[in-house]
Formats: C-alpha cells, sequence, structure tokens
C-alpha cells in the first residue's frame, strides 16, 4: 500500500521505536545504492522506501491507525505535477498532452 508523504501522529514510544528499526535500513540501503546518473526523483529512493516501510513496520508490530485526507493550503496544479512526474521517471518521452 505505503502511505505517501511520510506523515503521521503517533505516540513517542511507537516513533522512537519505529525510527531505531527504520534507519539503520535506509542508511545501509544508501550505503549500497550508488545514485550517481540518478534523476531527482529516482535519488529519493530512501524516501519512498520509508514510506513503503512505514506500513511494514506498523503491521509487523500490529500499530492501529487511521487514514486521514491530506489537504494542501496552496492551490495545486495537479496536470502541471503529473507531467514534472512522467518527464522524472520516463526522461525524453514525449507526453502531447501536458505542456509543462
Amino acid at each position: 500500500m505505503g502511505h505517501l508523504f511520510n506523515m503521521f501522529v503517533m505516540k513517542w514510544e511507537w516513533f522512537d521505536a519505529y525510527c531505531t528499526w527504520l534507519f539503520p535500513i535506509i542508511l545501509e540501503c544508501d550505503r549500497r545504492i550508488d545514485v550517481t546518473g540518478y534523476t531527482y526523483a529516482e535519488a529519493r529512493e530512501a524516501a519512498y522506501l520509508s514510506e513503503f516501510m512505514l506500513d511494514i513496520w506498523m503491521e509487523k508490530n500490529k500499530i492501529p491507525y487511521k487514514e486521514m485526507n491530506v489537504i494542501f493550503m496552496e492551490r495545486q496544479n495537479w496536470l502541471k505535477g503529473a507531467g514534472h512526474l512522467w518527464q522524472e521517471r520516463w526522461p525524453g518521452q514525449y507526453i502531447p498532452a501536458f505542456q509543462v
């Protein structure tokens, strides 16, 4: 599933346990993965991985959770954002529908 944005509110004890478990894994992955030549989006591999690791940790530790809506305070241009995401993930491939 993956909880996007790495945003959560939890008890300090859970947060401490989560960070104690997560950071050695992320740091080891970061040490092993050479991001030379990666795009900006690809170089954020540790951030993407940590979004999925939160779910693994919560499931493993039977942490109950409630999902909330994310509210953006500023106007979002989702079409432009999707175009940028496409260009980051598949550079050089033209998308006629997106002018960014």
